[in-house]
């Protein structure tokens, strides 16, 4: 089922950053650099090693990828099966009157997480959607961090498989498809845009992986970046340590400047860092269906927005940016919900 694994191990030594930490970093100088604490969404840690990494990276997969409709007319998810070659797709509940929303997670995690199942569930508060999970736990829960890092593009190649049937199937296209991924799901969202036959009309990175991603720095065609659909939003919260820091979307959000420790994570450094990773995945939920909203103004850095240089064309972060935004924006939030503060 799976294709035969080549794998030779190499090491890599990466420029030092842990000195750019926004806090005194507990860890030793080689954190950052080729390890890190990754505390998951189910509170438990693990040690992401990433200082040798594989030279020779195809077939690395362990398990399979599944699928799981919702819609407000089941209750309960429906799996869907990629179907063969030219076979058509079939779902009981599938309205291709209806955009598809497609949803995933990254490593340690699964589809049932908290965060994930709400952003499902906040979509169909709002609307009748296909509201398409991904579950492949079963890779991501690899310890060898790097295993799971590079099996992100077999995984967005079969959901790429499921949506180009899908389109094939009900005549659609990729302008009623929104791709969303949290930290190593954003880049299978990249990939599967790369893979499909569709042009994906919006993909959303929350906090975007920076292992073997931005450290070091891959080629675009390697993870997710603005090329990959008609517009790419990101939502930057652990800049820099778990996530992405550079701006790599149409639209970059550093909220309460994209790096942890975001308001309302304590506790140890570890803690701070996986609560702000998964900041992220909070806002997007929250601003799907909530009536206060995320605002965020243009600014070319952080200082300059503390020192209230910037206040002019404020955007809307999450669900309801404008997708003809472009650059960096910046903006406060709250420690705890509600998150969003409006207009401050």
């Amino acid at each position: 089922m799976f294709p035969e694994l080549y794998i030779i191990f190499m090491t890599w030594k990466f420029v030092s950053y842990t000195t750019a930490l926004p806090y005194e970093n507990e860890q030793g100088p080689e954190y950052g650099d080729e390890w890190i604490y990754f505390y998951d969404d189910e509170g438990n840690t693990h040690t992401m090693n990433f200082s040798t990494l594989p030279h020779e990276t195809r077939g690395m997969v362990f398990g399979d990828a599944y699928f799981y409709l919702y819609t407000r007319r089941n209750c309960h998810a429906e799996q869907l099966e990629i179907p063969e070659d030219n076979q058509p797709f079939s779902s009981q509940y599938f309205n291709s009157s209806n955009d598809i929303k497609v949803v995933t997670h990254g490593w340690f995690s699964h589809e049932k997480t908290e965060w994930l199942q709400e952003i499902k569930n906040a979509f169909l508060r709002k609307a009748d959607y296909n509201v398409i999970t991904i579950d492949w736990s079963e890779i991501a829960k690899n310890p060898a961090y790097p295993w799971s890092a590079f099996s992100t593009r077999y995984v967005g190649k079969r959901t790429a498989k499921l949506l180009d049937s899908i389109a094939r199937t009900h005549h659609v296209d990729g302008k009623v498809m929104h791709l969303m991924g949290h930290s190593l799901g954003s880049h299978v969202m990249g990939y599967t845009a790369l893979f499909s036959n569709q042009r994906i009309h919006r993909i959303t990175g929350l906090d975007p992986a920076r292992p073997l991603f931005e450290l070091p720095l891959m080629a675009p065609e390697y993870r997710l970046e603005k090329s990959d659909a008609e517009f790419v939003d990101i939502i930057h919260s652990c800049g820099g340590v778990y996530g992405y820091w550079r701006s790599h979307g149409h639209a970059d959000f550093y909220p309460n400047n994209g790096r942890a420790k975001q308001p309302g994570c304590e506790g140890m450094q570890q803690v701070i860092e996986g609560c702000s990773h998964g900041r992220a995945t909070l806002f997007f939920a929250e601003s799907i269906d909530s009536k206060v909203p995320f605002v965020a103004y243009p600014c070319e850095n952080w200082d300059k927005f503390e020192n209230g240089e910037c206040k002019e064309n404020s955007v809307d972060m999450g669900y309801p940016v404008p997708t003809n935004s472009r650059g960096d924006y910046y903006l406060y939030t709250n420690g705890e919900p509600e998150f969003a503060r409006g207009e401050d």
